[in-house]
């Protein structure tokens, strides 16, 4: 039987300071850990223990009810609830890459640095603004008196108004408007990673500017683009200022109804729409994730 090689001091100390810096890492870690127990495990906990109950006339009753689930399954309205949010996060993220992605290719390809300057204060100068102002400027502007009227108006040789605002136009307008800044500065960041030499290669080879495009660009920049889709689409699932001021409720997606539950005190009806908007979340994450996956292997 071999003897145990000795450890030596060297050793001892280099576990000693590993040792010590996972011990500071966790002290480091431990805050976090404890905002995020309280602020978001432990809502959802009671979440879901307060969709068991079951509601009558503004009380909420301690007997166990699978009452909000059975009405969220059966219910029409529900469904056309469910479905609209869906619409609404879908249409914004395909409007909102359609907006976003010739933006930042042009951000991209503009080589003077002032003109660069320009165009990106324009487009992030909106993170600098509350959504609710910014919410609320949409619903001016928007508004059967507002300037975009009055410029169609002038357009349309017409003097009667285009019903933007308390629909779902104006609000995927301002929800675009809203959500732009998040779709620009990841597709432009997977830009700037292409390398030049192969572009430069394709050009060589004879390729035009379509087919280095199509070819070359494009799928070099799908992991930015999949992820600005992922953060556009989750933004669009859970948003609450838009719809509620533009669309003037009555746009109708998940938090506003859950919204208006938790005004009623109806507690198991907004937890079940809150257990529903998360379960949509998470769903629409892990399949962007496979998406980005894919491309990035692609």
């Amino acid at each position: 039987m071999q003897p145990r090689p000795e450890v030596g001091p060297s050793t001892r100390g280099a576990r000693k300071r590993r040792k010590r810096i996972d011990l500071l890492a966790w002290a480091l870690l431990t805050p976090a850990l404890v905002l995020f127990l309280f602020a978001y495990v432990a809502p959802l906990i009671i979440f879901f223990k307060n969709s068991f109950y079951s509601y009558n006339l503004a009380s909420l009753s301690n007997t166990v009810s699978f009452q909000a689930y059975q009405t969220f399954i059966t219910s029409p309205y529900w469904h056309t609830v469910l479905l609209q949010t869906v619409q609404l996060a879908a249409l914004t993220t395909l409007i909102g890459v359609c907006v976003g992605y010739p933006l930042a290719y042009a951000l991209w390809k503009i080589r003077s640095v002032g003109v660069r300057m320009t165009l990106s204060i324009i487009v992030f100068s909106p993170l600098v603004i509350s959504s609710v102002v910014r919410a609320y400027g949409w619903e001016v502007l928007l508004s059967d008196n507002g300037a975009v009227n009055y410029i169609l108006k002038f357009v349309r040789h017409s003097p009667d108004p285009v019903q933007l605002v308390f629909n779902l136009t104006g609000t995927l307008i301002a929800l675009v408007h809203l959500i732009l800044p998040f779709l620009v500065f990841p597709i432009y960041i997977s830009l700037t990673r292409i390398d030049p030499t192969v572009l430069e290669a394709a050009r060589d080879l004879g390729a035009d500017w379509l087919t280095v495009f199509r070819r070359v660009t494009l799928p070099l920049s799908l992991p930015g683009l999949v992820t600005a889709a992922n953060i556009s689409f989750s933004i669009g699932l859970g948003i609450f200022v838009i719809p509620a001021f533009v669309g003037g409720g009555r746009v109708l997606v998940l938090p506003i109804t859950i919204f208006d539950d938790t005004s009623v005190v109806n507690w198991p009806s907004a937890a079940v729409g809150g257990i529903v908007l998360l379960a949509l979340a998470l769903l629409a994450v892990g399949l962007f994730s496979r998406l980005l996956r894919f491309s990035s292997y692609s």
